[in-house]
């Protein structure tokens, strides 16, 4: 490598002085983009005419923009500023968007045999940041990023979104169901999973309630199935018996890398889901959820723990975590998760269903309930996106 990296330098007039133009780029990048998950800040300087250089890349971030071009100022060196902010609002006005589809699939590239990283249920607010092809690149409430097919999003414009976020929205409760095109239940329109928002086209009968989807489309879902999404928003508390009774809900609904729905869905994604449908948007991964909330010591036992709290599983190195699993506490050494199965195992050794395994690589719990906003826990009904 050193013997490569040598001719090239001797190749390339100006080498070591772009590497160092090219590392004040990556410090930029990883001030505002740290986690490439939630934030996008792609920069590179490359070389101009004569002494020149050229900024060029793509950001969501309006001041790591400025921090370059600032940057670029000071060298003192001719410079052009080729760095696009994303999303282009003025080239896309309809930047904004809501998920048509039951459960949609998002992947790490735009290509269907890329990994899919997470799910979105029908109704979410989406944000869309590009578009190739026919793929859209989305971030969804959660902040998280990725890409998705353009026939899985309904897009809007501002004042499109405000509309909706004005209509008679409900939420549907059940774990799965159907939207049926009558009442006698003899055509569908479409299946629908928990969490996902619909709005109200007219007033409950005979207890059912029409509904309309973003796309357009109508149906009918029973009235029970449902609740006033405002109320709901208001309502929740995300209390841990609230979390507690959702999770146990889900029992045996299989494993799915990347799946965040009551249909499948992986570990962080069934954590992620439970919370949501009380309320609280966590972040993604279990790698991000270890971070909100409040700190609980499990380095000396357990004895801490309260139900509802969220056991984090791993190795640690020095200081250094790797966070691979989670879990919900169900109180008195028992847990929920996600693993081939939603099931619960314990972490008490005299148990049938002790977890050796999960025990010793207990490395982090966090405290979700009560805790405080700058915990980083975000609520729905403080979400400006709902």
């Amino acid at each position: 490598m050193l013997v490569t990296l040598t001719s090239i330098m001797e190749c390339t007039p100006g080498w070591p002085k772009m590497l160092v133009e090219q590392g004040a780029m990556d410090q930029i990048a990883g001030k505002w983009a740290p986690d490439p998950r939630n934030g996008l800040c792609n920069i590179t300087v490359t070389r101009g005419k004569g002494k020149s250089m050229v900024l060029r890349g793509e950001t969501m971030f309006r001041g790591a923009r400025e921090e370059a071009v600032a940057w670029a100022r000071e060298s003192g060196r001719p410079f052009t500023d080729s760095i696009s902010i994303l999303p282009d609002t003025l080239a896309n006005p309809k930047y904004l968007g809501l998920v048509m589809q039951s459960v949609i699939n998002i992947r790490k590239y735009p290509a269907h045999e890329s990994e899919m990283v997470s799910q979105a249920v029908l109704g979410t607010p989406v944000r869309l940041m590009k578009k190739y092809r026919d793929w859209l690149f989305i971030q969804t409430p959660d902040q998280y990023l990725g890409w998705t097919e353009e026939s899985s999003v309904i897009l809007m414009d501002p004042e499109e979104r405000a509309s909706w976020q004005r209509s008679d929205r409900l939420v549907y409760l059940a774990n799965t169901g159907w939207i049926y095109g009558s009442t006698d239940r003899k055509t569908v329109t479409g299946d629908i999973v928990a969490g996902a928002i619909v709005t109200r086209k007219n007033s409950a009968r005979n207890g059912w309630v029409e509904i309309a989807l973003p796309d357009g489309r109508k149906g009918f879902i029973e009235e029970a199935q449902v609740m006033d999404f405002r109320k709901w928003r208001s309502q929740s508390r995300g209390t841990p018996e609230e979390m507690i009774n959702t999770a146990l809900s889900l029992m045996g609904v299989p494993y799915l890398w990347g799946g965040t729905s009551p249909k499948a869905a992986d570990c962080s994604g069934f954590i992620q889901s439970v919370f949501f449908r009380n309320g609280i948007v966590l972040p993604r991964d279990a790698s991000q959820q270890c971070q909100v909330g409040k700190g609980v010591d499990v380095s000396q036992g357990i004895d801490s723990l309260q139900a509802g709290d969220l056991l984090f599983f791993g190795t640690r190195i020095n200081d250094t975590l790797r966070i691979t699993h989670v879990a919900l506490f169900l109180g008195d050494t028992g847990f929920i998760h996600e693993s081939g199965m939603v099931m619960t195992a314990s972490l008490d050794p005299s148990r049938s269903n002790y977890d050796k395994y999960r025990r010793e690589s207990l490395i982090v719990a966090r405290r979700i309930a009560g805790a405080c906003e700058k915990s980083g826990i975000v609520t729905i009904s403080e979400h400006p996106w709902y």
